[in-house]
């Protein structure tokens, strides 16, 4: 199996728009979270992905406790 490298671009593995569309999609699905068009527009690197979910789940787990409300 091949080995994924974090800072590579995404689209160096054939991610072209439809499939980022569809990676968006199930990310949202995945860990209920809601990523704007402006913020998908930055998902250029698997780290970029990682980043930006860590942050929604931080943020989701933070107003369902209540913190910075």
């Amino acid at each position: 199996m091949a080995e994924i490298e974090i800072d590579t671009p995404l689209l160096d593995y054939g991610l072209d728009s439809v499939r980022s569309a569809e990676l968006v999609i199930d990310l949202e699905r995945a860990f209920g979270i809601e990523i704007s068009d402006e913020e998908a527009a930055t998902l250029h690197t698997v780290r970029a992905v990682i980043d930006c979910v860590s942050t929604k789940i931080g943020q989701t787990a933070a107003r369902r406790a209540g913190v910075g409300a």
